[in-house]
């Protein structure tokens, strides 16, 4: 049983096709196919169910699976110790959640390199969601998430912070006198929001139709300039997080009634083994937290 055998049997499972698993991993896909068909071989049992238009992994691929996933995960930790016994530098891998792990996330990140100039920190941004399924690959060793429930037993996350999204507008709004507003006062306000794969455009959307109320949507983004660009030329109220309220002194931004707090959380895999580097990183943000 070879490393790349592991690797493409578990890219298989994720992926859900030979097609999609060969480029992911850059590779042709008969060459992928041989490679699993011989580690079904070598193991004696069939791992995918194989359809003509789909695969499903069997009984014992997922058993294959768990496991393969736990020798990925040493493999990868075993590298990591080599290289920091070659180079001196601890590798750390943390996922970011778009948009308010950002307003977090650089204050601890250049305070732990100054302190610590021996470990790397090697980042990824994307939605909770997607740092959640890393999280659980072992893909990463941890995740600044944003989240609007905290889980009943906390033994895998630190809370860091409280945020509130925010509704801004230019000072001569008619809604800039007021410093809370409720959602059935937006009807015929025209808004710009992020683009739908955004977390907090899903938890805004829920909360209109919560309210029974059609947003009036002018204009989606990716960018939090474009959102400022809209609301200070075109008159729009749009959402952000109040920390941008700060950097935005020119704008005002209104409470929303609805609007419950987000937490945001730094968290790891319960089953994911510490190596020094990761419980310092802990210990640094735990001492960090009444500051942060």
């Amino acid at each position: 049983m070879k490393l790349t055998q592991i690797e493409y049997f578990i890219a298989v499972c994720e992926c859900g096709s030979f097609s999609r698993a060969a480029e992911k991993c850059h590779i042709s896909q008969p060459g992928i196919s041989k490679a699993i068909r011989e580690l079904e071989e070598e193991c004696g049992v069939a791992l995918f169910q194989r359809n003509r238009n789909n695969i499903q992994i069997t009984r014992r691929g997922r058993i294959l699976l768990e496991h393969a996933r736990q020798f990925q995960n040493h493999y990868r930790n075993l590298c990591q110790v080599v290289r920091t016994l070659g180079t001196g530098k601890a590798l750390i891998r943390i996922g970011i959640a778009t948009m308010r792990g950002n307003t977090i996330f650089p204050q601890i990140h250049g305070a732990f390199l100054k302190s610590h100039p021996q470990i790397t920190i090697e980042t990824v941004e994307e939605t909770t969601k997607v740092l959640y399924e890393l999280l659980d690959r072992q893909e990463i060793d941890f995740a600044l998430c944003v989240t609007n429930r905290l889980p009943e037993e906390p033994s895998h996350c630190l809370l860091l912070r409280k945020s509130y999204l925010k509704l801004f507008v230019r000072q001569d709004h008619p809604l800039a006198q007021k410093e809370a507003v409720d959602l059935l006062e937006l009807r015929n306000i025209p808004l710009v929001l992020f683009s739908d794969h955004f977390d907090q455009t899903a938890y805004i959307r829920r909360m209109f139709a919560q309210s029974g109320v059609h947003p009036w949507i002018l204009h989606q983004t990716t960018q939090v300039f474009t959102i400022l660009e809209y609301i200070r030329s075109e008159g729009a109220a749009g959402f952000l997080t109040e920390e941008i309220a700060q950097q935005e002194p020119d704008l005002h931004a209104l409470s929303v009634r609805q609007f419950q707090p987000a937490f945001i959380t730094l968290d790891w895999n319960k089953d994911l083994h510490f190596n020094p580097a990761m419980e310092e990183f802990v210990r640094f943000v735990k001492k960090g937290l009444p500051t942060v």
